[in-house]
């Protein structure tokens, strides 16, 4: 990481008020808010939430302990960050409060929603040390989906260590190499959902099913890299303050028309098989502008969804980018399109899990035939 990497995220004015290791905390505690009102939405329009990820029968208000773990984020996290306002900001606070977090997610006691922290754990185990020969369930994909939407997190999580850890004891240099590592924590999710997608078509038993779906899932997840590359190329012309000259096998501006490139061909795959793939909407089939049959939304929704979804897309493959990090006034900016990424998946589950019930014929679920 370079010292100037360092320097704005700790000197800038919006890092001053909201330190990069607190706002990776504050939207994932957004995500916690999130993910509980999408089990409470879904079981209002019955859809078992439980059955779907767990194969387990109905749960009556399974949301209520994801909005407890929620709720007490929030306050822990918010606690802490008031501290650091009123003190000398030092880093020790917010290690503090990491640690706090991690023990609290590891506690073995029965006390605040055990339950559904050893489930995260054993689930978040499968996801990241499972291997081509293992099963993969369905929540297993869910959460590994829902850690690409959050894959810049993974970034922060290296530039949030080099703070906590290194940054007091001086400037760094280029010499534990940012502008490589942060990519690489940046690409962890979605290497994870290609694996799962590789596992998937290695096991596939369904003499009709030919694969080709989930290879061509392992390929959208696959345009992700590239976004991430080109990037990470345009952040080390900058950060290492290199003299632009011929010597370079490619120049600044044919990195920078491969990385629009590669936003365009990312958001536009991504995008489709959104809608035509995991919420199984034929608006692409012809003769075109349909949904599908069973619907348990109003119409207006999906194509709301839809149009919402498209824009979010490309926001999305922008906050990939992480040399724009390294411009102060676009920090605030960065951010947002984070929660509009937490906003987009949250819309994305509703409908993923529509069709997923759908296609499950789940019999705790009440379809009903609502003509498009």
């Amino acid at each position: 990481m370079s010292a100037s990497d360092v320097q704005t995220v700790v000197t800038s004015p919006f890092s001053s008020s909201f330190p990069l290791p607190y706002r990776v905390l504050i939207i994932t505690t957004i995500g916690l808010w999130a993910w509980g009102s999408n089990m409470q939405i879904l079981s209002w329009v019955s859809i078992d939430v439980q059955a779907l990820l767990t194969g387990g029968q109905k749960k009556n208000s399974p949301h209520r302990p994801i909005y407890k773990l929620a709720l007490f984020m929030s306050i822990w996290v918010w606690l802490n960050l008031l501290v650091y306002w009123k003190t000398e900001k030092s880093t020790s606070i917010t290690l503090l409060c990491y640690l706090f977090v991690f023990l609290f997610i590891l506690c073995p006691f029965n006390i605040l929603c055990k339950h559904e922290r050893m489930r995260f754990i054993r689930c978040f185990q499968r996801v990241m040390f499972s291997g081509l020969d293992s099963d993969v369930y369905f929540c297993d994909k869910i959460l590994a989906d829902i850690m690409t939407s959050y894959a810049k997190v993974f970034g922060d999580l290296y530039v949030t260590m080099c703070i906590l850890f290194i940054y007091n004891e001086g400037p760094i240099g280029d010499k534990y190499y940012s502008y490589v590592i942060a990519p690489l924590f940046t690409s962890i999710p979605y290497f994870i959902r290609f694996k799962q997608c590789i596992a998937v078509y290695l096991h596939s038993k369904d003499p009709k099913n030919t694969g080709r779906e989930h290879l061509f899932n392992a390929l959208k997840y696959c345009s992700a890299f590239p976004v991430i590359l080109f990037s990470a190329l345009q952040k080390w012309y900058k950060t290492d303050e290199v003299a632009i000259s011929t010597e370079y096998w490619i120049t600044p501006s044919t990195i920078f028309n491969l990385w629009i490139i590669a936003v365009a061909v990312n958001s536009i795959y991504s995008f489709y098989w959104d809608v035509a793939i995991d919420w199984k909407l034929s608006l692409f089939a012809p003769p075109g502008f349909k949904l599908r049959q069973h619907l348990r939304f109003e119409k207006s929704i999906y194509y709301i969804a839809i149009i919402l979804n498209f824009l979010l897309r490309f926001t999305w493959s922008l906050k990939l980018s992480s040399h724009l990090h390294i411009i102060n006034h676009l920090e605030p900016s960065v951010f947002l399109m984070e929660c509009l990424e937490v906003t987009r998946r949250w819309i994305w589950i509703f409908f993923k899990f529509e069709s997923e019930s759908a296609e499950t014929k789940d019999p705790y679920i009440p379809l009903q035939n609502t003509s498009s």
